[in-house]
């Protein structure tokens, strides 16, 4: 068991290599973030690929933002729970809940997946 996990482990950190680093999610996360606590929903909105874009319109996603912001608090922090091919998923922390992030970055570090669910 423990070498199939630490096979999987490698193999993920190969696949890595090739996607978005840590550190470009953790900048995009601050950016969510601080935005959110400000905020500022359109910043987030602007860091979205066109495909997002066209899913998500920057009205309705403000005022969804603003809701969110007025009902759960500012964001403290996040947890990665969770590490799929198309999205990782990370555990929020607000001052009034928590909440699951599932983000995916294109390769040119665009915000293709973007969801605040329930946890």
């Amino acid at each position: 068991m423990k070498i199939l996990f630490t096979s999987l482990c490698i193999l993920f950190f190969q696949f890595s290599i090739f996607s978005q680093t840590e550190d470009d999610y953790k900048n995009t996360l601050e950016l969510v973030k601080k935005a959110f606590n400000e905020g500022k929903a359109t910043l987030i909105h602007e860091k979205f690929n066109d495909a997002l874009k066209g899913k998500l319109k920057p009205t309705p996603f403000k005022k969804t933002i603003d809701s969110l912001h007025n009902n759960k608090g500012e964001m403290s922090s996040y947890e990665l729970i969770l590490e799929e091919e198309k999205e990782r998923n990370y555990l929020v922390e607000f001052e009034n809940g928590t909440l699951l992030m599932l983000l995916h970055l294109t390769s040119d570090g665009k915000i293709s997946t973007f969801v605040i669910k329930e946890y």
